[in-house]
């Protein structure tokens, strides 16, 4: 039986991937540039994607009020949630990129800041919409959402530009969006590029795949508009508490919200079908379906078989995902950007998986390397004591750790990531280099609401690249090591003396 368990184990997940560190040329195999002849022109063997935003305020920064709480969204001057713009990008694989050179790609784009915490940060998240590029832009033409493939990536209409900033390696997203996919299957592409907003220059940035429903993306039954039973897509996210903001009309009260089993402050909304399918009667269809798994992981035969979750989860995808945010101390989980989609054709998922910036002890408070973290949060409370589920999870560990997630392969892939990169890091650094320094941060900085330019606890702010870098494989080290003598420890869950086969008595 082990023997075929470990067999599904290693082919599990594997997908082919795209890296682009290791597809794409390094400065040392481009040779010199005959082309800028060392001027201060940006010269780079990354992709830039140069931005024309007509002067206009980019929208969507956090107003926080006297408390520090979040009070509001900026508007453009103009009083425009988003704002359309226009975007080149260049992207000469096997040359050296200026921001003079002819675009590789064109769009029109609806143009705004993103993020929860990171909307505070003075280096911005953005989210492109793509649409339609008709001259003149009209208000109907900028509403017609158009699909285009970006810097090789799947067609898609809706991207992220996300600004590495708290991350000083510049790469977690990066990195674990990529090993992610070849764990579980899918996870948003993912490119590096060099940005310039109106001609000035912001650094590195990593353009992402957003998470949605589509060829290449998240592969769903259609829905067409009528359906009794369809597939859908939803994602747990902190409530929206904006000042004379209408409750989000995409979230539902799901059986784990009203009996308070969700983490303080979060809740469940609708990704898919999207806004324009989101009838009342489509709403109520997801908030049945989902509430029903959620009764059924709480139930009467949970508690007395609790390996019955396997009939309507996807158990592997719940092992997978736990796995990775496990080893990788993400604090979000059932919080924040967790996702879940369900396939008419087939059971629950849990994924793909969305922000990594937090990684190994990235966080506004210290992750402790040394214990569980997550082996309690949301739902892996009750699929812990399904001696399957754990069997499951500590051997896929195992056999992770022996390959994809070794030390060895997780140091190498790092370091290679870092010398791809060169000069670009430097480029980087001599624009938000400053928050090296916690002096040179203005007393707003240090206390901005939610997050700002430092972490909270002093030790884990680097002081420079290398040390950064240092710092991220240190506790990754630490972290794998621990969890390699202490996985077996889960079994104290699904133990006939922890578990809950009474409940009801």
């Amino acid at each position: 039986m082990f023997s075929c368990l470990f067999g599904i184990l290693e082919s599990h997940g594997g997908v082919a991937r795209y890296h682009q560190h290791r597809e794409e040329p390094a400065e040392s195999e481009l040779g010199k540039c005959e082309v800028c002849g060392g001027s201060d022109t940006l010269c780079t063997h990354l992709p830039i994607i140069c931005i024309d935003t007509g002067g206009k305020k980019v929208p969507g920064a956090a107003i926080p009020d006297e408390n520090g709480n979040l009070a509001a969204y900026e508007r453009s001057d103009q009083g425009e949630t988003e704002i359309p713009v226009k975007i080149q990008i260049i992207d000469g694989k096997n040359r050296w990129n200026h921001p003079t050179d002819a675009a590789d790609t064109t769009a029109t784009a609806m143009f705004r800041i993103r993020g929860n915490s990171s909307r505070y940060f003075a280096k911005r998240n953005y989210r492109l919409k793509l649409v339609s590029e008709e001259a003149p832009l009209t208000e109907e033409a900028l509403l017609i959402k158009v699909e285009k493939s970006l810097l090789g990536m799947a067609k898609g209409s809706e991207w992220s530009l996300h600004g590495p900033f708290l991350d000083k390696t510049l790469m977690r997203n990066y990195m674990w969006m990529n090993l992610s996919a070849e764990v579980m299957g899918y996870a948003p592409e993912v490119r590096f590029c060099e940005v310039l907003i109106d001609k000035e220059y912001k650094g590195v940035y990593v353009l992402m795949e957003m998470i949605r429903e589509g060829e290449g993306r998240i592969d769903l039954t259609d829905y067409n508009d009528g359906d009794a039973v369809f597939s859908y897509m939803v994602r747990i996210e902190p409530q929206k508490e904006l000042q004379g903001e209408a409750k989000n009309q995409k979230t539902i009260d799901n059986f784990c919200f009203y009996t308070m089993r969700m983490e303080i402050n979060s809740q469940m909304e609708i990704l898919y079908p999207g806004a324009s399918h989101l009838t009342e009667q489509v709403k109520q269809y997801v908030e049945a379906d989902l509430s029903e798994t959620e009764r059924r992981l709480y139930s009467r035969e949970m508690a007395e078989n609790p390996d019955s979750c396997w009939d309507y989860l996807d158990m592997e995808s719940f092992a997978d995902y736990y796995i990775l945010q496990e080893y990788l101390a993400i604090n979000d989980m059932f919080y924040a950007s967790t996702y879940f989609y369900k396939d008419v054709r087939g059971k629950l998922h849990i994924g793909p998986v969305w922000d990594y910036n937090n990684a190994w002890d990235n966080f506004l408070r210290t992750m402790p390397e040394s214990e569980f973290l997550l082996d309690q949060k949301g739902w892996y409370g009750q699929l812990m004591k399904s001696r399957k589920f754990v069997d499951y999870v500590t051997a896929r560990y195992k056999s992770l750790r022996r390959g994809l997630l070794s030390e060895e392969n997780i140091e190498t892939y790092a370091r290679d990531v870092e010398m791809w990169l060169g000069s670009a890091v430097d480029r980087n650094f001599e624009v938000w280099g400053y928050t090296f320094d916690a002096d040179r941060l203005t007393v707003y900085e240090r206390q901005r609401a939610n997050a700002g330019e430092h972490l909270s606890i002093e030790e884990l702010n680097p002081s420079g690249y290398e040390e950064a870098m240092d710092q991220m494989l240190d506790y990754a080290r630490v972290r794998g090591r621990w969890l390699d003598r202490n996985m077996d420890a889960l079994y104290q869950y699904c133990h006939p003396s922890k578990n809950a086969n009474n409940m009801f008595d």
